[in-house]
């Protein structure tokens, strides 16, 4: 595949978790525009569910499998998914999405199959696919939550982006109050008890679940960052300079 960005922006940026349903507007418009003045167009965004998906999650599909609880799951999320992109193209943005319930397949709750030729026929017409996490379908389980950290996962390993980022509403991962500027998998072992979750409804695992996934990808030689997408100009920064923020995960240095 031709070389991209690959940016998540975290549900945490784009909604209210402390309130079921609840956009946070202007940082949507804020998000937006940033994307919108860095003009870049090999660019995957992912985006997470927030308080659109993880509230209804517990609330139809706690008791287990059921039509009804998967499609009141997947249309939050896909209300959000609309709102974001409709905020990209107010922006003059290209953008179109691509569902993941409509695309991807799990086993025990692990991305098997991913359906990415859309995907590129969008990149290859300087098209902005938007993914978001999601509900689908489970050859073990019958179904799975897929949070939007997975997917990026799953992404960094097929198309080896030449930038990937995590834009969350905190500075960067924090130890023991302290943000870390640098983090490989060592060090990972090392403070997993201090490395906190969401405070909020989160059915996908905060913080913990977004660095170890992207500690596995950085033994792949995928480099990554996480930073807060909340302060305006970080996800321009991210997007047009080499500049490194909040915390970089990478391989062990030699």
């Amino acid at each position: 595949m031709i070389p991209v960005i690959l940016l998540k922006i975290g549900g945490s940026v784009l909604t209210d978790k402390a309130r079921e349903a609840t956009i946070k507007k202007h940082n949507m418009r804020i998000v937006a525009k940033q994307i919108a003045s860095a003009k870049v167009s090999k660019l995957i965004l992912v985006h997470g569910a927030g308080s659109f998906g993880h509230p209804q999650a517990l609330r139809y599909l706690s008791d287990g499998f059921n039509a009804e609880g998967i499609w009141k799951t997947h249309a939050s999320v896909s209300f959000l998914n609309t709102a974001f992109i409709d905020a990209l193209h107010s922006e003059n943005v290209p953008a179109l999405p691509i569902h993941p319930l409509d695309s991807a397949v799990a086993d025990q709750g692990r991305i098997t199959y991913f359906e990415l030729y859309a995907l590129q026929l969008m990149l290859g017409s300087d098209i902005i696919p938007v993914l978001h996490g999601d509900v689908v379908m489970d050859r073990s389980d019958r179904f799975s939550i897929l949070s939007g950290d997975q997917i990026i996962a799953y992404l960094a390993r097929k198309i080896r982006p030449e930038k990937l980022g995590l834009g969350t509403d905190v500075e960067g991962v924090i130890y023991k109050g302290k943000k870390l500027s640098h983090l490989n998998a060592a060090e990972f072992e090392n403070c997993l008890d201090e490395i906190a979750g969401s405070s909020n409804i989160d059915v996908t695992g905060g913080m913990l679940h977004k660095v170890s996934e992207l500690v596995d990808i950085a033994k792949l030689g995928v480099r990554s960052q996480i930073f807060n997408a909340t302060l305006d100009g970080n996800i321009t920064k991210f997007l047009a300079s080499s500049d490194d923020l909040g915390t970089t995960i990478e391989t062990e240095k030699k």
